[in-house]
């Protein structure tokens, strides 16, 4: 009698993307070796401009960049993937634990990792991130020079007397010389 070997119909979703941004090769080992048993497709790119025209072709499921990308910083490639993408997971490497840079990343939302780490420690902080991130999406970041309508400031007082009183501070002292 022959063995009867039962295959599920193919429900296959869409695999799980990771944009990674690292330009220290043992670090992107690790970090492909870890995302590749966690099931992810992984784009690596090269330089912030690389990882910005990633971004813009598609949204990945996780970013995870270095810290330290040449003239740019990795911080600033998590808050425009999280301005592209709404609630954008993000895990941020660095060689040095910086108390600064790691409140950046905890205002972002992101995950701060400092390198060399075991392959638990960065496995379990992908899927922190990665589930934290699904289980409350947030609103958009916006930059904070962006300023919606209602939030614009308005002139305290009645509009005839701030319209004086602009002027009146605009007038500068002028200085009298005596000789």
């Amino acid at each position: 009698m022959s063995a009867i070997v039962f295959k599920p119909p193919n429900l296959a979703q869409p695999a799980a993307t990771a944009l990674v941004v690292e330009p220290v090769l043992t670090s992107l080992l690790a970090i492909l070796s870890t995302l590749a048993s966690l099931g992810f497709d992984v784009l690596v790119a090269e330089s912030f401009k690389d990882a910005k025209g990633a971004l813009r072709a598609a949204r990945p499921s996780l970013l995870v960049t270095d810290i330290r990308l040449h003239e740019y910083n990795g911080l600033h490639l998590v808050l425009r993937g999280q301005t592209m993408w709404p609630g954008l997971p993000a895990l941020v490497t660095s060689p040095t634990d910086d108390p600064v840079l790691r409140a950046e990343a905890a205002r972002l939302d992101s995950t701060f990792v400092t390198l060399p780490v075991s392959p638990v420690e960065l496995h379990a902080a992908i899927c922190r991130t990665v589930f934290r991130s699904s289980a409350a999406p947030r609103d958009p970041i916006r930059p904070p020079f962006e300023r919606r309508h209602s939030e614009r400031r308005s002139p305290s007082g009645p509009s005839s007397i701030a319209g004086k009183r602009r002027v009146a501070e605009r007038r500068r002292p002028t200085l009298v010389h005596t000789a």
